[in-house]
């Protein structure tokens, strides 16, 4: 069960032109058809000066699970408040306090 668990949600992209957008946060509910979670979404925008825009505040959202791409879970002590982007050659990662970072998207 991941109620309670710290995930990174990624969302599906239904067109090229679409933005990525990922979410971080605490996962109030798990059901079958959606997940409940209370964090930041960070959106991708390819082609900017500074590419990744993170809430600055935590929100509550409900996803309806057809819409999610992958379900990454992270470390218990992940920092929402405090989400650190780094890049890596091509790619885009959020740093990850004691684990692997984990991928956001390429530049």
């Amino acid at each position: 069960m991941i109620e309670g668990k710290i995930v990174k949600v990624r969302f599906k992209k239904y067109y090229t032109d679409q933005r990525l957008w990922v979410f971080i946060g605490k996962v109030l509910k798990f059901t079958e058809n959606w997940i409940m979670i209370e964090g930041k979404g960070i959106i991708v925008m390819k082609g900017k000066m500074s590419p990744v825009d993170i809430d600055r505040e935590k929100r509550i959202i409900l996803i309806p699970r057809e819409n999610i791409s992958h379900i990454r879970i992270l470390p218990d002590d992940f920092n929402i408040d405090e989400i650190e982007v780094i890049t890596e050659g091509l790619r885009i990662f959020v740093k990850v306090k004691n684990g692997p970072d984990t991928s956001i998207s390429e530049i």
